[in-house]
């Protein structure tokens, strides 16, 4: 990353915006998120504080996530790191910026552990805390997760439970926590597909953390070059779909997820859901209902938004994540 094209954020023309960032620090997430569990600290594109709209702070366990999409002054981050560990001193910190697609660490808490577990409504998860650009699991899903499992439960004297089964497709599955929580709630069998190998061995390992045996599969491919295969291990019940927007040479949303949408018939269940999911700033709510509708060939009986939780909601939340349930699925 050329440090040379950065525009710093300066502590010197921004000290009194550093001191209201301090007042509003201290009391977020203190005593809140006990017990490995997780929880929003601070979050710019909320805008309660001019000049920190590119700051985001997440507390995973004992594990404190600062991001920033604005370069910082050392003089900044020091501050910010000092401010930080004061506050949770029995917790490590993470300090990484991105910006131009890229990302760089600026501050790793000295001897931190390559991984920490955390806590979710009682199950267990693995976060790497120094190295990749995300920690390895994404505390705004909570209520995309929340929907999987309760469709699951409901599920559990229905046909689809005898015929196909209640089997599960979890595309783009990075580290597996859908897959976890989709067996914990009743699914017979999961099956996993994510091109990325390593996050995939960390969803092994956030399986067996959780007790679960071998009612699910890993598939560490392009899930494009593998349709015929995810068709001869269907039909599924419940399809999740959790791309990410952009990503060179694999996704790119506007081309690639209708594609995706188009196979749904040779992949689902006649009766099944599916869980449409996208955190791509320049698709909005509406854009995003028409894009599932326009490439369905076949209808729901029933789409429900799954709200994303308020604490990581912004001032644009049609920029944000959008997370969409269409339950009863049947081809015509």
């Amino acid at each position: 990353m050329n440090n040379n094209s950065i525009r710093y954020f300066s502590l010197n023309a921004h000290n009194q915006t550093m001191e209201q960032l301090k007042e509003v620090l201290n009391p977020a997430g203190v005593g809140k998120a006990g017990d490995g569990e997780c929880c929003k600290i601070f979050h710019g594109p909320k805008g309660q504080l001019p000049g920190w709209e590119s700051l985001l702070v997440d507390k995973l366990g004992e594990h404190i996530f600062i991001l920033t999409y604005k370069a910082l002054e050392k003089k900044v981050q020091q501050a910010l790191i000092t401010h930080l560990r004061a506050l949770y001193p029995g917790c490590t910190l993470r300090l990484q910026y991105r910006g131009g697609g890229g990302f760089q660490d600026l501050y790793i808490t000295e001897g931190a552990p390559e991984h920490l577990r955390i806590r979710e409504n009682g199950l267990n998860y693995i976060i790497h805390t120094r190295r990749g650009m995300n920690p390895g699991f994404f505390p705004d899903m909570k209520a995309g997760r929340n929907a999987v499992a309760q469709w699951l439960k409901s599920k559990a004297n229905s046909p689809l439970k005898e015929e196909p089964g209640l089997k599960v497709l979890n595309l783009f599955a990075f580290t597996c926590s859908f897959s976890v929580v989709a067996l914990k709630a009743g699914a017979s069998h999961v099956d996993n597909w994510d091109m990325n190998r390593n996050s995939l061995n960390i969803g092994k390992e956030n399986h067996g953390i959780n007790g679960l045996g071998e009612d699910f599969s890993c598939f560490p491919h392009n899930i494009f070059k593998s349709f015929s295969k995810i068709r001869r291990r269907g039909p599924y019940a419940f399809i999740i779909m959790d791309p990410p927007p952009r990503q060179v040479g694999s996704f790119l949303w506007k081309k690639d997820y209708p594609r995706l949408i188009q196979r749904l018939p040779s992949f689902l269940a006649e009766g099944g859901a599916v869980l449409f999911c996208l955190n791509a700033s320049d698709c909005s709510r509406a854009e995003f209902y028409a894009l599932i509708k326009e490439n369905l060939e076949g209808t729901f009986q029933e789409y429900e938004e799954i709200p994303c939780p308020e604490e990581y909601l912004s001032r644009y939340p049609d920029r944000g994540l959008k997370t969409i349930l269409a339950r009863g699925y049947s081809y015509r």
